[in-house]
């Protein structure tokens, strides 16, 4: 054994080495071992030693696999059981990938970081990636407001925040009061959700007694308070408790509004729509044509904003009223098209 590290650092080195190297489609004998800290670390070290590193390692918890053939010096197939299925990692970049506000800089630092949790092996292919297709409007701040509302949510307290809009620049630029101040958003945070590609606060404002949203991305200067927030229960419609999943699923596209009964009838070829904005649990009706009649209970005006966008193949039946809204939006914009 070289001096070039003290020999209390020959365990950690050992446990890098299988972290690294190894998984359980990849294992390591004894030899591999050294000749690896002889590279990277330029450690030489003894069978023995290896051995009896790797049993204090297990001893201690580490998920390390190994076999033996009754002699504890001589092992084999030792590899590292790590906590993560490749495509669990995969889920997580994809996540990353796709989160706003995050630069491109952010980006590769996070994946990179997730690559570490498992062995070399793993790939997430980032060099073959274009990262600049999920270029987004940064917001440096965006870490920290997570943080800060996270820990609002669970210690049950409200946030204050200024919330911004996208300028002709591209940029961000907060909206304001009469007096041309930044306006502060004092709300009752409740959860984070993920919607059409973004990331949403869903929350409530003090004032009043039902739910609203703000993209995190857009939100900025954000602070926990010591003022206790406001409990679901005391929403209008959240009475009994309702979960906000049911929330999501009646409010496509999270235009806020009253739940109506609705019932629309499109093709059945829609289905993967409907369920990817109305979820799966719903009242329909097979219809002749392959078509389908479907009961929802939803926002008249998120509903009049989703027929509206597929309104080549979605017709709303009833209620009477926003049937006549959806006719109005789409003379309108027939309108603006007409020679």
């Amino acid at each position: 054994m070289t001096d070039m590290q003290p020999k209390k650092m020959i365990i950690l080195d050992i446990l890098q080495i299988i972290q690294k190297h190894s998984d359980k489609d990849h294992r390591l004998s004894q030899r591999d071992i050294q000749k690896l800290l002889e590279i990277e670390y330029g450690m030489k070290v003894d069978r023995k030693t290896i051995s009896r590193n790797i049993i204090t390692l297990a001893q201690c918890n580490y998920p390390i696999e190994y076999g033996s053939n009754g002699d504890e010096t001589i092992m084999t197939n030792i590899c590292y059981d790590h906590k993560f299925l490749n495509g669990e990692l995969r889920l997580l970049i994809d996540s990353v990938l796709l989160t706003d506000g995050l630069s491109k800089k952010e980006r590769i630092s996070l994946i990179r970081r997730i690559e570490g949790l498992s062995s070399k092996y793993f790939h997430s292919e980032i060099s073959k990636i274009d990262m600049d297709i999920y270029g987004r409007i940064e917001n440096k701040q965006i870490i920290l407001t997570l943080e800060e509302i996270g820990s609002a949510i669970a210690e049950g307290t409200q946030v204050t925040f200024h919330y911004h809009d996208c300028g002709m620049d591209g940029e961000l630029h907060p909206r304001l009061e009469s007096n041309c101040k930044k306006k502060q958003y004092t709300v009752n945070p409740y959860q984070i959700i993920s919607k059409n590609g973004h990331s949403y606060l869903i929350c409530n404002l003090p004032e009043h007694l039902d739910l609203t949203h703000f993209r995190i991305d857009r939100i900025k200067d954000c602070h926990k308070t010591d003022v206790p927030s406001r409990s679901l229960r005391m929403l209008k419609g959240f009475e009994t408790g309702i979960r906000l999943s049911e929330y999501i699923k009646s409010h496509p596209d999270l235009w806020s509004g009253t739940l109506t009964h609705i019932t629309f009838q499109c093709k059945r070829y829609m289905m993967n729509d409907v369920a990817d904005n109305f979820g799966t649990d719903l009242n329909i009706e097979e219809l002749p044509d392959d078509m389908m009649k479907v009961h929802v209970d939803a926002s008249e005006s998120s509903m009049l904003h989703w027929a509206v966008r597929f309104s080549d193949a979605v017709e709303v039946l009833s209620p009477v009223n926003l049937r006549k809204m959806i006719a109005e939006t789409l003379r309108n914009a027939l309108k603006k098209y007409e020679v």
